[in-house]
C-alpha cells in the first residue's frame, strides 16, 4: 500500500510516511550498539526485518488506534534520513505513546526534540489527543533531556517492567497533557 500520511514539517525536518526504500537505512540505524542499548530489539537488526516493520507499518495510512506508527525523520536541505519518530495510540484514542531514534551521526543537535515536538503538536491539534506518554531506561540520559526541554514531566519508575528477551531493566515513565501543551504552544 502507498502510504497516504501528509508529512509533517519543521524549520528543518520532514517527518514523512516510510517506505521499502528506508530498509537498509532502518536496519543500519537499529543495528547500532548505542542505539539498540535501551531499545525492544538487538543488533544486529537484518534488513528483511527492517522491511517487514516498514510493510507493517506501511499497511495502514496513518496512525490508527492500537498500533505503532513510525516516520522517517529527514533533513531538509539536503533530504539524508537521521532517524524515525513514532507514535503509538491507545485503544480509544485519546492517549498516545511517542517514541524517536536517530542515527549515532545525528544526535546532539536537537532534531530529536524537534521532530518529536512536532509529532507531538500533531497528535495534540490533529488527532485530538488527551495526553502523550513517553517511557525510556532511566539511564537514557539523552533521551530524558529530549522529553524534558518539551515539556514532559517524570512520573515515575516502573521496576523491573520493561523486558528484552529475558533481559528486565526498569521503565522511567513521563507523561504530557494537551492542555499543557497548548498552553506551551501559545507562550512560544
Amino acid at each position: 500500500m502507498e502510504p497516504t500520511f501528509a508529512p509533517l514539517e519543521t524549520d528543518r525536518l520532514i517527518l514523512r510516511a516510510m517506505t521499502l526504500d528506508d530498509a537498509e537505512d532502518l536496519a543500519e540505524r537499529r543495528s547500532d550498539t548505542t542505539t539498540a542499548l535501551y531499545q525492544a530489539w538487538r543488533a544486529p537488526y537484518p534488513v528483511e526485518r527492517a522491511r517487514e516493520l516498514i510493510a507493517e507499518i506501511t499497511s495502514r495510512p496513518g496512525p490508527v488506534p492500537g498500533h505503532w506508527y513510525q516516520l522517517a525523520v529527514v533533513r531538509r536541505r539536503d533530504d539524508k534520513v537521521l532517524g524515525d519518530v513514532g507514535l503509538h495510540l491507545s485503544g480509544n484514542g485519546k492517549t498516545a505513546e511517542v517514541g524517536f531514534t536517530l542515527h549515532p551521526w545525528a544526535r546532539g543537535q536537537h532534531y530529536a526534540t524537534e521532530a518529536t515536538a512536532r509529532l507531538v503538536d500533531y497528535a495534540v491539534f490533529d488527532l485530538g489527543v488527551h495526553r502523550i506518554e513517553a517511557s525510556t531506561h532511566p539511564h537514557n540520559i539523552a533521551s530524558v533531556r529530549v522529553l524534558e526541554r518539551i515539556g514532559f514531566m517524570a512520573e515515575g519508575i516502573r521496576r523491573e517492567a520493561y523486558w528484552v528477551d529475558d533481559e528486565v531493566s526498569d521503565d522511567a515513565i513521563y507523561g504530557l497533557l494537551a492542555r499543557d501543551w497548548r498552553a506551551r504552544r501559545e507562550q512560544d
